[in-house]
């Protein structure tokens, strides 16, 4: 059952209750939408308006028997301002609330919710203020709604399932960087109320970058405002560019499908120059039976706590260059230790830049991301 808050305040002395006689109907309700045209799968915003002649309604009003999630789906209401129409010498109290729904369906309901009330009667003499309450049950015209099915034709391939009024974009930083720098991509979708899932443009297989698992930022959305970010390693001086992103539509409005795009996104490389710091090292967070990959600096103010195995190593001040040496790949590891987690193989004569060392073990770092190694595997 879904409630119904309004602000109004009642100043007066509460009294006893009585059997005055009330008028019929004193409150009725009636329902309506923000556009005349609806396609399934499109949010809109429903209006309940409640007309009041004469007495005050209480600020708790219930609704029940409303349609089931599977063919509509509803929001809480929010009160909008109240407003007063005055009729000659008849004053009636509109009071209207509103929120997102949306019918998941093509085809037709209708909604016809019981709505139940109190209502006040208020009298006042010279030295007392007193109400009377009776519960009522409100009327409401019965209010059907059609929902159009989507157009086949012209129907994209990779259509998103948003159908409704959206803007989309995308947001790359930084761009003038070396090879292993990290890209920010961060996407921004807006607009009407967002379904639960719909198919989020990502940078996926790109030939010489480093691509992980676009996330949701839930500090930064709204049920109007989607942003996703995803992280990306160019590690091949041939990337000259990230490719535009795509997302596919329906506007009811227009009633075609639309492809909203952002980008290409130039890149400038340098092969010069050595990868900003702090290094971001690819880990893997488990949880269940699901594995997802992130990413975090190795160090800084915003990084997980630093591990044992860094607090070992002591920064030096400059960054060497080295060369593995050997006839075998070396295992770069999480920590300096032969116990440590496996991150990535290293072949012999990969250039690697030299971060920390200790006793044994030195940390390094190269495309394929920064670890720990024997000493003697590097010169």
């Amino acid at each position: 059952m879904n409630r119904i808050r309004s602000v109004m305040l009642i100043l007066a002395v509460t009294g006893c209750f009585s059997q005055t006689a009330f008028p019929e109907s004193p409150v009725t309700a009636r329902f309506s939408l923000d556009r005349e045209r609806l396609t399934a799968g499109e949010a809109f915003l429903l209006t309940l308006e409640f007309r009041i002649s004469g007495d005050a309604l209480d600020k708790e009003i219930s609704i029940a028997a409303l349609p089931p999630p599977g063919e509509l789906q509803i929001r809480s209401f929010e009160e909008l301002p109240n407003e007063t129409v005055v009729q000659g010498a008849k004053s009636t109290e509109v009071r209207r609330f509103r929120t997102w729904a949306r019918v998941k369906t093509p085809g037709s309901i209708t909604l016809a919710p019981r709505l139940d009330g109190t209502l006040i009667q208020t009298s006042r003499t010279l030295f007392i203020t007193q109400q009377v309450r009776r519960s009522i049950h409100i009327p409401v015209e019965p209010f059907p709604i059609t929902a159009l099915p989507l157009p086949e034709t012209g129907r994209p391939p990779r259509f998103s399932g948003l159908v409704g009024n959206y803007t989309f974009s995308v947001k790359a930083v930084p761009l003038d960087i070396a090879l292993g720098d990290l890209i920010t991509l961060t996407f921004t979708v807006e607009g009407d109320w967002l379904p639960e899932t719909y198919s989020v443009p990502q940078a996926n297989s790109i030939p010489g970058l480093k691509v992980y698992e676009s996330k949701p930022v839930p500090e930064e959305s709204s049920p109007t405002r989607q942003v996703f970010r995803q992280t990306v390693i160019p590690q091949e001086n041939f990337l000259k560019a990230l490719p535009a992103f795509a997302l596919t539509c329906f506007d009811s409005r227009e009633s075609r499908y639309k492809t909203l795009v952002s980008g290409p996104f130039p890149i400038t490389l340098h092969a010069e120059r050595v990868p900003n710091h702090p290094v971001y090292v690819p880990t893997q967070a488990v949880t269940g039976c699901t594995t997802q990959n992130s990413i975090y600096p190795a160090a800084g103010p915003s990084s997980p706590p630093e591990s044992r195995w860094t607090r070992m190593g002591t920064r030096l001040q400059g960054h060497q260059s080295m060369i593995i040496q050997g006839n075998t790949e070396t295992t770069a590891r999480f920590g300096p230790s032969d116990s440590a987690r496996e991150l990535f193989t290293i072949q012999p004569g990969t250039p690697v830049t030299l971060d920390s060392s200790s006793e044994d073990w030195i940390r390094i770092s190269c495309s394929q991301g920064t670890g720990w190694i024997p000493k003697k595997s590097a010169k």
